[in-house]
Parts: C-alpha cells; structure tokens; sequence
C-alpha cells in the first residue's frame, strides 16, 4: 500500500551516492559477458546490487564456478542465484540468425541432425497438434503449426523478422509433459549445494509436485528454492507452489507469451501481495529497464514499471539482457536503485494478514507487535535477532520505514536475507542462556560494529531456536532501549 501525500522529489538523499542510502528494496542482477569485468561488478555491488544471477541455459559447471568465485572475490555479502531451466523448451544454438517474413514455412525437427529443433524437449512434435500457437524469444516471432510429419513440425510464420538461435518456445494453452528438471539441471544443483549457494530458482514451476521434484535434490542443504510463475498452469496452482517454496519469482517475459498480456499487472499484484503475506521473498522480473540494454536512459514506461513493483511490495527488482549482455550494466544498476529509494518513500507499513504461517504464530506474534511499537514510538533501528532469518522475514513482510537489522547464526543465513526487503543482515554466533546476558551482548556488538550509536531509540527482538533446531541458542527477547540510557 502507499502513501500520500509524500516528501518532495528534491528530498536531499535522493542525489546522495547509493551507499549513503538504505534502499530497502533488493536487486537481483543477471550476470553475463557485460557485467564480467571486475570494476564493472565491483561498481555495481556498491551501487546496490545484492544477488547475482547466473542463467543456467548459458552456462555449465565450470562457467558457474569461475563466476561464483568472482562474485565472491569482489564481495562476500552478494548472494548467488542459479536459475535452472527445468521445463523451459529452448531452441538448439545455430550459428546464424534465421531471416523470416509472414507466411514462410519454418521446419522445427527433433534431432540434433536437424537445423532447427527444441532441444530441451526433442520429443515436443508428440504434444502439441496444428492450430497450435508457437512463440519464439517471448512472442518476438509468433509461429502456427500447420501439420507434424516424421517428428518434424512444419509451421507458418505469422509475425517477426528473425529466428535466433538458443531462444525459448512458448506454446500458449498446451499442456506439456516434459520433466521438471533434466539432467543438466541436477548437475548445476549439485554443484551448487556443494559449493553453499544461496539460492535456485527453478523455471516454470506448474504445480506443487514440481517445487517437491526440485526439493529433493537440495536435500542436506540450506540453499532455498525459488519457484519461477511463467505460464498459467503455474499461475493457476500458485497458492500451492508458494507454500512449497522458499521464494517466489514473478517472471513476466514467458508469463506474457503465455497468459493474456492484459491479465500480467492484476497478477502481479496478486502474487506479490500473497508472498508478503506468507514472508517469502518475491522478485519481480523481465524487461524492467529492457531499454537500457542499448541506450543510457530507461523510456518513462520503465521507471513507471520499476516504481510500480516497489509499490506493489515486491522484495527484489531483477535485471536480465540490460546487466548481462547489454551496454550500459552499471548506469542500470543504478537507475534502479534511484527509482526504488525514491518510490520506497510512499509504501505504506501495513500489519497484513499472516498466509500459511500457521507454523510460525509466535514470531507471527512478536513481529504484529513490533509492528505496533514501530508505529507508536519513534525508533531509529529494529535489531532482530534469528537463527536463520525467519523472524527477521516476518517483521519485513510490514514495510516499515526504519531499518531492519538482522542477525543470525552463519554466512549463508545472512546473505539470503540479501532477497528480503527493509533488512541489512550480519553473522552474530554467539549463545546465550539468560535474557540481560543477551541483550547486552548484542547490543554491545552493534556498538563495537557502529550499526548503531548512543543516539538511536531501538528495538530489539530475539528468538531462540526450535528445540533442537541449532546449537546457536539465543532467548526470546522484546525490549525497547533508549542508547542513551543504556
């Protein structure tokens, strides 16, 4: 929800550089050729990227290593994000672009023998019948299939120019069969697990059985699952894919091409508003600032786009082609950041209704509360001390304006809060068995680290662990300090 009326456009931060600024809203940055070269990441991380993307269409394992290590290299605080393809169907990577006009036959066959053919899915001629409506690159070439003859489908070109080799299928209305991981993709996961990634996001999840297919090879892991809503069994199943996942992510480009174009903002809304209910991350994602890829400024659309995400409540903003292949990657990065620091400003706090929390009533309870506090008292900071992160999610989910101060038991937990809104994580290890011990711990290490000073009015929230769940034990806590005083 927002807010109005709001400070004004030259309110002073706005021009301020991005690090003297809490933007509360996270940015999920695709990396690719563009974004490679090391002051160029290294700008970006100190422009307000928080995860880096890696496409795992593009890449194998060896690509995903030598680019986690140079993420790291620049920061430990940015998270990593494999996007699998799982049962995206993709065009084989033909050497030259295919020249086409309306009514041109395209033969689409099912070998690599074949020029053309879907190579995720060779067996797709066995599902889709003429008539179909067959979408290349997200509808920039619209096909319609006229007949299937030896495994080969012959189709008519509608619309478009040119065929690009590597580009995704889009089959609006089909139900297709095809697995929800390939072996490919159990190869990028394993790999991931192994080397403690923050998260995978798997693409166009149609139902809950797909989430518990992706789920088990994460097994032993903490790396969280992020479900891809691309296409409208997804769409249709969405309130049960969420409560399996970890996360969320609103891809808009595949959504597009297969559901109704006119029905994309309403969902939009719709899904992020249910993600911030139930405390999981959501990403907003495609053609955010698809300008930019080639000119230095986004059209006004754009901005309008971004802002509007920022509004709905979305956690994390994604850029695609404009951070990875495009040629202005920083000055996206930073566009982007601007819009949301600027738009931020407007978002309301609001104590929503709790969805599928129903195993986290008593953080649901302390965050309700501190929500409550937050809007009679001035505070500075909200300290929230969590395990894992779970209660720093729930206290999020409001959209308070103070900063979110989050503190958990280990790297990994930190930087996965690097996709929830409104929170700057820190690794704080330390037990404690009694309630003046802990206080006093955590608040003297937030001094000693100046994340907070003898000024600042705060509120600190703890919460120990499950019986059983973590050696990190600390008590459960709500307490307002005046630093002044303490």
């Amino acid at each position: 929800m927002w807010q109005s009326p709001a400070p004004s456009l030259s309110t002073f931060y706005y021009y301020l550089p991005m690090a003297d600024v809490f933007k509360r809203t996270k940015i999920v940055c695709t990396i690719g050729p563009s974004s490679w070269p090391v002051p160029v990441l290294t700008k970006m991380v100190e422009a307000g990227m928080n995860v880096a993307r890696l496409n795992g269409a593009f890449a194998d394992v060896a690509e995903l290593d030598r680019v986690a290590k140079l993420v790291r290299s620049i920061s430990p605080d940015v998270a990593l994000l494999l996007d699998i393809k799982g049962h995206e169907v993709r065009l084989n990577k033909f050497s030259e672009d295919i020249a086409v006009e309306p009514g041109k036959e395209i033969i689409i066959g099912s070998t690599d023998k074949d020029p053309i053919y879907p190579i995720t899915y060779p067996e797709l001629y066995k599902e889709i019948t003429a008539g179909q409506l067959i979408l290349i690159d997200k509808g920039e070439t619209k096909l319609v299939l006229k007949r299937i003859e030896d495994g080969k489908i012959y189709a008519s070109v509608v619309n478009g120019t040119v065929i690009k080799g590597g580009k995704g299928m889009n089959f609006p209305g089909a139900k297709l069969s095809n697995p929800a991981l390939t072996p490919r993709d159990i190869e990028q996961i394993a790999f991931c697990v192994k080397d403690n990634w923050e998260f995978v996001a798997a693409s166009f999840v149609r139902n809950a059985e797909d989430v518990r297919t992706v789920r088990k090879h994460l097994e032993g892991s903490s790396t969280r699952l992020i479900s891809k809503i691309e296409d409208q069994q997804g769409a249709d199943n969405f309130d049960e894919i969420l409560k399996e996942s970890d996360g969320i992510m609103v891809a808009r480009g595949d959504m597009g091409a297969e559901i109704p174009i006119e029905r994309l903002p309403i969902l939009q809304k719709e899904f992020i508003y249910k993600c911030n209910q139930a405390a999981k991350p959501v990403i907003t994602a495609t053609n955010m600032l698809e300008s930019m890829i080639e000119k230095p400024l986004p059209t006004r659309a754009e901005i309008t786009d971004v802002a509007n995400a920022v509004l709905d409540g979305t956690d994390a903003l994604m850029t695609s082609g404009e951070t990875s292949g495009g040629k202005y990657p920083l000055e996206s990065v930073e566009t982007m950041s601007k819009i949301a620091v600027e738009n931020e400003k407007y978002l309301l706090p609001d104590i929503m209704d709790a969805l599928q929390l129903d195993d986290h009533y008593v953080g649901v309870a302390m965050a309700n509360a501190a929500f409550q506090v937050a809007e009679n008292i001035e505070l500075d900071k909200i300290l929230v001390v969590s395990v894992s992160g779970t209660s720093a999610r729930l206290l999020a989910r409001h959209n308070l304006h103070m900063p979110i101060l989050a503190f958990v038991s280990n790297p990994l937990f930190k930087n996965q809060l690097a996709m929830t809104k409104g929170i700057k994580a820190f690794v704080f290890p330390e037990s404690y068995s009694d309630r003046d011990s802990a206080l006093h711990g955590i608040i003297t290490f937030a001094l000693e680290q100046k994340l907070i000073d003898k000024t600042d009015k705060i509120l600190l929230v703890g919460r120990g662990p499950k019986s059983g769940e973590d050696k990190h034990y600390f008590p459960n806590i709500f307490e307002y300090v005046e630093l002044s005083k303490f």
